[in-house]
C-alpha cells in the first residue's frame, strides 16, 4: 500500500499566491519611495514659490519707492478739498456782515487756512442802512482765519456811493474794512478820475490814497460850478482856481489822500487848469460837500479852497508868482501868496514883498509890507494891475 507523502510540495495555485505576495513587497516599497521623492519635489516648489514670492514683494516695493515722487500724477497734487459755489460770511470790527461767493474753492494742503478761488465776489456793506458794495476778480485766495481776500486778474471795485476802481491786484482785509494793493490803480468817483501806480483804501473804506505816483482829473459840473442850484452866485466869484476858466483841472503828484472834500498832496505837485498852473511840495485842495437826499452819499462840488506850501509858484502866460506859502479862496475871490514874495512878467517888470494878493474878478494884484522894485510905488506900499491877457 503506498504511503502519501506527508511533506509540502507547492500547487500552481501555492505558487501562484506566493509569487503574487512575493512580487507585493518590493512594490510597496517602491510607491513608499515615490512618495518620499513626491513630498520633497512639493517642499521643492513650495519652497521655490516662497522666494518667487518674496522676490516680487521686493520688486514691488522697491518699484514704489523708487517712483514714489511720480505716483501721483496729477495736475494739481496738492490738491486736498475742491467745492463749487462756495460762501464764505464774517462781521467786520463794527459788527457788519460781508459775504464772499466763488465758482469754485479749492483748500490745498500746503496751506490748510487758504482757499483758491475762481471768479470770487465779495459783497460788504460800508455803514449802517448802506446798500452793499461789491468787489469782483478772476482770481484769488482767502484766509478763512484772518479774514484775508488776496484777489488778482481783473479786480473791479463798486462802492455804494458812487466809486469804481479798477486794478490788477487788491488785498482786501474784511474784518478791519480796508484795502491795499501793490499794482496800478484807476478810480472814478464824485472826487474825479485818479490813477496810482499803487494804492490803499483805508478808514472804512472812506479814504483813497494813491502812491508811487498819481494823476488825477476833476470835471466840475457847470450846474454846480457856481455854487447854487440854477448856476449863479451873489458874488459872481469863479469857481475854479483858474479864475474865469472853465476847463478841467489836472492834477500830478507822487502821493494823494482823498477824504471826502479834501484831498492832499505830497511832493512835486503840479496842478493846471486853463493856462494856470500851481506848483508846490505840499497842496490841500478843499471841494465844497453836499449829501445827496436820494441815497445819503456824499456829493463833492467845486473847488473853493487851495493851501500850497513848500516851494509855491503861481504861473500864467503874463505872471510868474513865487512864494513860501500860497492860498486861494474862492468865496473872496483871492490868492495870497506870503513869504520871499517874487513876481516875474514877460516884459521884465519884477517885485519882491513880504506879502501878495490877487484878486481874481479884477485881476489886480496888491502888495503889502516891504516891497521892492519898479511896481511898488511910494512907501512900498501900491495897488498894481497885472494884466492877464483876457
Amino acid at each position: 500500500m503506498n504511503a502519501v507523502s506527508s511533506s509540502p510540495s507547492s500547487s500552481p495555485r501555492e505558487n501562484s499566491v506566493a509569487d503574487a505576495l512575493g512580487l507585493w513587497e518590493p512594490k510597496r516599497t517602491l510607491t513608499l519611495e515615490a512618495a518620499r521623492r513626491h513630498t520633497q519635489r512639493i517642499q521643492l516648489l513650495r519652497k521655490i514659490l516662497m522666494g518667487l514670492a518674496g522676490l516680487l514683494v521686493l520688486f514691488l516695493i522697491f518699484q514704489f519707492v523708487g517712483s514714489g515722487t511720480n505716483t501721483f500724477n496729477d495736475p494739481n497734487p496738492t490738491e486736498s478739498v475742491k467745492m463749487v459755489n462756495p460762501r464764505y460770511s464774517g462781521r467786520t470790527s463794527d459788527g457788519l456782515p460781508f459775504y464772499l461767493t466763488a465758482d469754485t474753492a479749492t483748500r490745498t494742503m500746503e496751506k490748510r487756512s487758504e482757499v483758491a478761488l475762481i471768479k470770487p465776489v465779495l459783497e460788504f456793506i460800508r455803514a449802517e442802512e448802506a446798500a452793499s458794495s461789491f468787489v469782483l476778480a478772476k482770481t484769488g485766495t482767502y484766509d478763512d482765519m484772518d479774514k484775508i481776500l488776496n484777489l488778482r486778474s481783473d479786480v473791479n471795485l463798486e462802492t455804494d456811493d458812487g466809486y469804481i476802481c479798477d486794478t490788477v491786484h487788491a488785498r482786501i482785509f474784511a474784518r478791519d474794512k480796508r484795502i491795499e494793493g501793490d499794482e496800478p490803480i484807476s478810480c472814478v468817483g464824485s472826487f474825479g478820475t485818479v490813477n496810482g501806480r499803487a494804492y490803499e483804501i483805508n478808514d472804512n473804506y472812506t479814504q483813497f490814497v494813491f502812491k508811487d505816483g498819481m494823476d488825477a482829473i476833476i470835471k466840475q459840473d457847470p450846474a454846480q460850478k457856481k455854487g447854487t442850484a440854477d448856476g449863479g452866485s451873489s458874488d459872481g466869484a469863479p469857481s475854479e482856481f483858474a479864475f474865469g476858466g472853465d476847463g478841467p483841472i489836472n492834477i500830478t503828484a507822487e502821493r494823494a489822500i482823498y477824504v471826502g472834500g479834501k484831498t492832499e498832496l505830497f511832493d512835486n505837485v503840479v496842478v493846471v487848469q486853463d493856462g494856470a498852473t500851481l506848483y508846490s511840495d505840499k497842496m490841500d485842495i478843499f471841494r465844497r460837500e453836499a449829501t445827496s437826499s436820494a441815497d445819503g452819499s456824499l456829493q463833492l462840488g467845486e473847488v473853493n479852497k487851495i493851501i500850497a506850501t513848500d516851494n509855491f509858484r503861481y504861473k500864467t502866460a503874463e505872471n510868474d508868482v513865487t512864494g513860501n506859502r500860497g492860498v486861494y479862496e474862492r468865496d473872496k475871490n483871492l490868492i495870497t501868496v506870503t513869504g520871499d514874495v517874487l513876481v516875474k512878467q514877460p516884459g521884465g517888470n519884477t517885485a519882491k514883498t513880504d506879502k501878495l494878493t490877487f484878486n481874481t474878478i479884477t485881476e489886480t494884484i496888491r502888495f503889502s509890507g516891504d516891497c521892492q522894485g519898479r511896481e511898488c510905488g511910494s512907501g512900498g506900499r501900491t495897488r498894481v494891475v497885472l494884466q492877464n491877457g483876457n
